[in-house]
C-alpha cells in the first residue's frame, strides 16, 4: 500500500489544486494587476504552509493535542465519541485520518464512555507509551491535512469577501494579515479545533450572508451545511444559529412596502427552517447519529446550568401531557456543553500579569490580544474602527448591513468567552474572532494614500516580529510586551508553554551528553521518558513548607543540569512526570529557579537550562533557609 501513496496524493492534490482555483476565480481576470494581485495572494499561502508545516514537525504534542489525536482515532476505530466530547469531532476525524494508513499502536483500556471522566487524557497518554518514538511522527502526520485544509480555505474565504467588499488591495492585505499572524501559525499546526473552528465559522457566516442578500433556497442549503460543519468544530458556533433569526429580521427586504413584505415572510421563513434543518442533519451526520433521539431524562447532567434547564424542560413536557422531551441534537454533543458548563463552574486557577487567584478576570482576553498579537496589525484594526466611527455619517444603510456581518461575530465571540470567568488559560478560545478582526484590519489600505503605506509598513512589521521568533509562534508576545522572553510576567499555559518543546529538550539533551543526568520539570501531558528524554524531578523547594521534599528527603536546590518549563516557573498548579514512570503534583515546587539563578540555555522560549554548580546550590539553599527563619 504504500508505495500507492505518493500517486493517491498527488493526483487527489491535483484535483484539489483545480477546485482552489474554479472557486477562487483565479482564471475569470488575467490582467496584469489581477495577475499581481492573486499571485501575491499565492506566494503568501505557500510560505504560510511551509512554516507551519515546519512547526508541526519539530514541536512535540502540546497538553490538550496529546489527548485529541486518539480521541480523534477512536472516531474511526471504536465508533464512538465519548472522547473529548467537550469539542465536537470533525477536526480530530480529520486529523486521525491519515493514522488509518500508518503502522501504530493503541491502547483502549483507558477508555469510558461516561464523558465527565475525561478519559481521553489516560488513553492519548496511554498513546505516547506505547508508540514510543514513533508516536512523534504520528502526531506530526496528523496535522499535515490540517494545516492544508484550514490554511487553503481560510485564505480562500479572506479573499473572496474581502475583494467583494473593498477590493483585491485590501483582499491580500487580509490574506497577509492571516498568513503572518502568530495566532494562526500557534494553532494551525496542530491537531486541536481553534483553527479549523476560526476558518469554519468563517465559513459559516460567509454562506449566512450569502443566504440573506440573495434569499434562494439553494443559498440556503449551503448556508445550512456551512452552519452545521461549524457546529462540528466548536461549540463557539451555536452563537451563529441563535443569531440567525435575528438577521433573517434585519436583512429583510428595506425598501418594500408591507403587502411585498408579507407575501415574503412565508419564503424566508421557509429557508430559515431549510437552514435549521439541514444544519441540524450535519450535526447529527458528523456524530454518526449517535444518541441522537435520547430522552433528557436519561442524560446524568454534571452542571448546575444543564441541571436546571432539564428540569425545568421536563416540568413543562409533564404539564402538557409529555413523558419527556427527546433531544434532536447527539447525546455527546450536548454532554460536552454540560461537561465543559461544570468545568467553568467549578473554577481553577487563573494566572495574569503576574497574580495567581481562583477564577478568571473579564479582561483576560482583552489584554491578552493588547500583549499577543503583531503591533502592526493592532495598529491598522484600531486605524480602521476609529476611522469608521468617526465617519459614521457617511455610512450607507447597505453598508451597516454589510459591514455588520463582520463586526458582530468578533463581538459576539469575545463577550461570550469574557463572560465565562470560571478560569482563564487560553488565549486560542478567541480564535475563532481573528479572522473577522484581519477583514476589519485589511480595510485601512482603502483610506488613501497615507493609509495605505501605512499599512504596508505595519504588514512588514509584522512579517519581521514574526518570522524573527520562528517556529515559536506559540510563545509570541509583540515588542510592547518585551517579546517571548517576557512573555511569563503576563500569560503563562498554551500561551507560552503548552509542552510544544519536550521533542526540542530530548534532541537537545543527545547533543549534551554532559547533561545525562538531567533534573526535569515539564509542563507535558505524556511522560517525555517514553520518548527517550533521561530525568528526574527537581528538588523541591516552598517558603514554609519544610515538610515539602523530594524522595531522597532533600529540599531547595541541588547541583547539577535543571529543565525546567515557564509554567513550573512561574507556580502552575499541574501533575509532573517524575521520570520514573511515576507523576506528582507541583504547585510553586520549583518557582525558585526564576528568582535565583540565570539560564544558559533554551528550548524555544517555553523550556528553561539551568547549570548549577556546588556553590550556588549550597549559597542558594543557606539564603532561601535564612529567609524563611526571618
Amino acid at each position: 500500500m504504500t508505495p500507492l501513496l505518493p500517486g493517491i496524493r498527488c493526483h487527489f492534490g491535483t484535483r484539489f489544486l483545480g477546485w482552489v482555483v474554479s472557486v477562487t476565480e483565479f482564471n475569470a481576470d488575467w490582467s496584469t494587476a489581477a495577475r499581481l494581485w492573486k499571485l501575491g495572494a499565492v506566494v503568501l499561502l505557500v510560505f504560510h504552509i511551509v512554516l507551519a508545516m515546519t512547526s508541526a514537525c519539530v514541536h512535540s504534542p502540546s497538553v490538550d493535542e496529546m489527548a485529541h489525536l486518539p480521541a480523534g482515532l477512536s472516531h474511526w476505530e471504536v465508533g464512538g465519541f465519548d472522547l473529548y466530547a467537550v469539542n465536537p469531532p470533525l477536526v480530530r476525524i480529520i486529523a486521525a485520518s491519515p493514522l488509518l494508513f500508518m503502522e501504530k499502536s493503541v491502547d483502549w483500556s483507558s477508555y469510558s464512555t461516561v464523558v465527565a471522566h475525561r478519559s481521553e487524557f489516560p488513553v492519548g497518554r496511554q498513546f505516547v507509551k506505547v508508540n514510543g518514538t514513533r508516536s512523534m511522527r504520528l502526531y506530526a502526520a496528523a496535522r499535515m491535512p490540517l494545516i492544508l485544509l484550514v490554511s487553503v480555505i481560510g485564505v480562500l474565504l479572506c479573499w473572496k469577501w474581502v475583494a467583494e467588499l473593498s477590493g483585491r488591495q485590501a483582499a491580500l492585505a487580509a490574506v497577509a494579515l492571516y498568513c503572518l499572524s502568530p495566532a494562526v501559525f500557534a494553532s494551525v499546526a496542530m491537531t486541536t479545533p481553534d483553527a479549523g473552528s476560526a476558518v469554519a465559522l468563517l465559513g459559516g457566516w460567509w454562506a449566512t450572508r450569502r443566504w440573506l442578500f440573495s434569499k434562494s433556497t439553494k443559498s440556503a442549503v449551503v448556508c445550512g451545511l456551512a452552519i452545521g460543519l461549524s457546529l462540528l468544530t466548536k461549540f463557539t458556533s451555536i452563537a451563529v444559529v441563535l443569531t440567525i433569526p435575528l438577521l433573517m429580521w434585519v436583512y429583510g427586504p428595506p425598501d418594500v412596502g408591507p403587502m411585498v413584505r408579507a407575501r415574503k415572510l412565508p419564503i424566508s421563513l421557509w429557508q430559515g427552517c431549510l437552514v435549521g434543518i439541514v444544519a441540524l442533519y450535519v450535526l447529527n451526520s458528523g456524530y454518526a447519529f449517535e444518541g441522537t433521539g435520547e430522552q433528557l431524562t436519561n442524560l446524568a447532567f454534571q452542571s448546575h446550568r444543564l441541571k436546571a434547564w432539564s428540569q425545568s424542560a421536563e416540568s413543562f413536557a409533564e404539564h402538557i401531557g409529555l413523558q419527556s422531551w427527546r433531544i434532536p441534537v447527539p447525546k455527546n454533543f450536548v454532554m460536552g456543553i454540560d461537561t465543559q458548563a461544570r468545568d467553568f463552574e467549578s473554577g481553577y486557577r487563573s494566572y495574569l500579569m503576574g497574580e495567581w487567584k481562583h477564577g478568571g478576570w473579564w479582561y483576560y482576553y482583552l489584554i491578552g490580544f493588547l500583549v499577543k498579537e503583531p503591533i502592526g496589525f493592532q495598529l491598522m484594526l484600531y486605524v480602521s474602527i476609529l476611522q469608521g466611527i468617526w465617519g459614521w455619517r457617511r455610512w450607507t444603510r447597505d453598508g451597516i448591513r454589510e459591514w455588520s456581518l463582520i463586526v458582530v461575530p468578533p463581538l459576539l465571540i469575545f463577550a461570550l468567552v469574557s463572560s465565562q470567568t470560571g478560569f482563564n488559560h487560553h488565549m486560542r478560545y478567541v480564535l475563532p474572532a481573528y479572522p473577522f478582526l484581519f477583514i476589519i484590519a485589511a480595510r485601512t489600505v482603502t483610506l488613501g494614500r497615507f493609509w495605505k503605506w501605512f499599512s504596508y509598513a505595519c504588514m512588514t512589521w509584522q512579517a519581521a516580529s514574526v518570522l524573527w521568533f520562528a517556529p515559536h509562534w506559540m510563545s509570541y508576545f509583540n515588542e510592547a510586551a518585551g517579546g517571548p522572553l517576557n512573555g511569563h510576567k503576563w500569560l503563562v499555559d498554551s500561551n507560552i508553554d503548552w509542552g510544544q518543546d519536550i521533542l526540542g529538550l530530548k534532541k537537545w539533551q543527545d547533543q549534551h551528553p554532559e547533561a545525562a543526568d538531567l533534573q526535569a520539570a515539564l509542563f507535558t501531558g505524556f511522560d517525555p521518558k517514553d520518548i527517550g528524554l533521561r530525568f528526574r524531578l527537581p528538588t523541591p523547594y516552598i517558603a514554609g513548607e519544610p515538610q515539602t521534599l523530594s524522595k531522597d528527603k532533600q529540599r531547595g536546590p541541588q547541583p547539577g543540569w535543571c529543565a525546567i518549563s515557564v509554567c513550573q516557573l512561574k507556580g502552575h498548579s499541574f501533575s509532573v512526570p517524575a521520570g520514573d514512570g511515576t507523576w506528582e503534583w507541583s504547585e510553586g515546587h520549583f518557582t525558585y529557579f526564576l528568582d535565583n539563578f540565570e539560564p544558559v540555555d533554551r528550548i524555544g522560549y517555553s523550556i528553561y537550562i539551568y547549570h548549577i554548580t556546588e556553590a550556588q546550590a549550597a549559597t542558594v539553599r543557606q539564603r532561601l533557609l535564612e529567609e524563611e527563619v526571618r
